[in-house]
């Protein structure tokens, strides 16, 4: 490996030979104009950068299908390893001119193996004394670039390997108990208190919303000649963190909006503004390893879910493409709920029925659904919506068309005053149950205890659904993949789909989902909708019953 192919890539990008997105291409501008400048107070030593690619190249891969083999850099790593190393005081070459490093790429780009790199480096040869930690949200997360430099040092050839003693917890350089490279976390409450960091690598930075645990580093580290913090992370789906506010400002240094600041390096891969993420032409220009360990064929799958899964896209842009994104996505699109293939069949008997209602604040509107099972994949929904006179006369012009059509449509009914009386609701749910043999009944306890009292008085089955991410994601996930498969008949009403249209979903970091309004209108409604998903939690609590007697699930 040689430091020239490294200066070599920057070089390619700003002719245009490398596509890539602006922030990188303003980078690696940068590089060159602080390359070029002869009278400022740096300047670049070549030596430095080989001595660390000198050590690199000892290395070994010990996962995949390279396990093994030796470690190669690829040209955007080798120019990262230039920035950092290469910079030195004219008057103390010693001292680095960069300390903070921003490396900003999606999933798979190959973060792990160069921080392990850059993590046993600094142990042996930074300063006196090193202290070395990895941080990130989670023990396991800040144990990847742990267990990747473990594997480095057991794969090394043994007069290397002889430098460094492994444990279990920490790694040392022998003979000098100073030094110590150890993985911390927010889930063990171990963040760097008391600590002297020499070099800081935070790990998945983007996903870190306690800013207290990266300042507590950075902190520690103003007695060291040659600090070296370092960002290395893929976007995420929230921006309050103290990374997303160091991005920002290194991205205004790359423009010129504010004040350039030599001590930062960043190298920032995801799309340009405008890019259309389904053209596969953009792809490479989020990711540095297209086409060595992110193939053009994964990314074209998970594009193709994007299209067809709305839910699957801010994942795909997120992590994939490395674009930020809101928590919540669009949840179905609304084209599969609207499709021929979801007309009613008539003349058809139920083979179980269930309900399940929804109740909002006083003058808002309220939703019923009567979700008719005939097959573990074949199911009808009804709709009935009930909003008090005072609250149809609040309804926002923008939105004044689309009550209108549905109350004379006959799906929502205006009750009168300006309260909403819950009585017509029960009434309603009363006929329906005379109607059919309704197994269960859920409900959201929210403003229901007088409607669920008159129900239970009437002997009707009852159960209390909780609203939590916990309860519902199952169910959602389940409505979700019905509507997908054309399995959720309806009559069409447009007011529904319009309710579908207006959901959002938010995932957890497990993968539990929410569906909910989407934030950005206050005035749109998904009642009909969450009412649906509590009755698919009480049809998924009393499974189809084989011909045998048997459950089938």
């Amino acid at each position: 490996m040689n430091f020239e192919d490294g200066i070599l890539y920057a070089v390619r990008v700003v002719k245009g030979e490398i596509l890539v997105c602006r922030n990188v291409t303003l980078a690696c501008q940068r590089f060159l104009n602080q390359l070029e400048d002869k009278v400022w107070a740096y300047e670049f030593h070549a030596n430095f950068v080989q001595h660390f690619l000198k050590f690199a190249s000892e290395l070994r891969h010990t996962k995949g299908p390279d396990a093994g083999k030796l470690l190669v850099l690829e040209p955007w790593q080798l120019f990262i390893i230039c920035a950092v190393y290469g910079f030195r005081n004219k008057k103390n070459k010693s001292q680095r001119m960069v300390t903070d490093v921003i490396v900003f790429v999606p999933r798979k780009a190959g973060k792990s193996t160069l921080t392990a790199v850059i993590a046993l480096y600094e142990l042996m040869w930074g300063e006196a004394g090193a202290e070395v930690y990895t941080l990130a949200t989670t023990r396991e997360q800040a144990g990847i670039v742990f267990h990747a430099a473990t594997g480095f040092v057991e794969a090394m050839p043994q007069n290397i390997a002889a430098l460094y003693n492994l444990s279990k917890h920490q790694i040392t350089k022998a003979g000098d108990s100073q030094t110590v490279f150890k993985a911390l976390s927010r889930d063990t409450k171990k963040t760097g208190d008391g600590m002297n960091p020499a070099c800081a690598i935070v790990d998945e930075a983007a996903q870190i919303v306690d800013r207290n645990s990266i300042e507590v580093l950075h902190s520690g580290m103003v007695a060291r000649l040659n600090p070296l913090r370092i960002y290395i992370t893929t976007a995420s789906f929230t921006k309050e963190t103290k990374f997303y506010e160091d991005l920002t400002l290194m991205q205004s240094m790359l423009t010129g909006e504010a004040t350039d600041n030599p001590h930062w390096f960043g190298l920032m891969y995801s799309l340009d503004a405008g890019d259309d993420w389904r053209d596969p032409t953009t792809w490479a220009k989020a990711n540095p390893m297209h086409g060595i360990s992110v193939f053009e064929a994964a990314i074209a799958e998970r594009a193709a879910m994007a299209r067809h899964k709305p839910a699957a896209l801010n994942e795909f842009l997120c992590k994939t493409l490395n674009v930020y994104v809101s928590a919540n996505s669009a949840w179905v699109d609304r084209a599969y709920w609207d499709d021929a293939k979801c007309a009613l069949v008539p003349g058809r008997q139920p083979e179980a029925v269930f309900i399940g209602f929804d109740l909002a604040a006083t003058r808002d509107l309220n939703a019923v659904c009567t979700l008719k099972r005939f097959a573990d994949d074949d199911y009808e929904a009804e709709f009935k919506f009930f909003l008090p006179s005072d609250g149809y006369d609040l309804i926002p012009k923008h939105y004044g068309d689309i009550f209108a059509v549905a109350r004379a449509s006959g799906i929502l009914h205006i009750t009168q005053g300006n309260v909403m009386d819950d009585r017509e609701i029960s009434e309603y749910i009363l006929k329906q149950c005379e109607k059919y043999e309704v197994k269960e009944i859920g409900f959201d306890a929210y403003n229901a205890a007088s409607l669920v009292a008159r129900l239970n008085d009437a002997g009707l089955p009852l159960k209390k659904v909780g609203q939590g991410m916990a309860v519902l994601s199952n169910p959602s996930k389940h409505v979700e993949k019905l509507i997908m498969q054309y399995s959720i008949k309806h009559d069409g009403n447009p007011f529904v789909g319009w309710q579908l249209g207006n959901c959002s979903v938010y995932e957890d970091v497990q993968g539990n989902v929410k569906v909910r309004k989407e934030e950005a209108d206050k005035s749109a409604k998904v009642d009909g909708i969450i009412s649906l998903i509590i009755s698919m939690h009480c049809n998924l609590d009393n499974p189809v019953q084989s011909g045998f007697g048997f459950r089938t699930f």
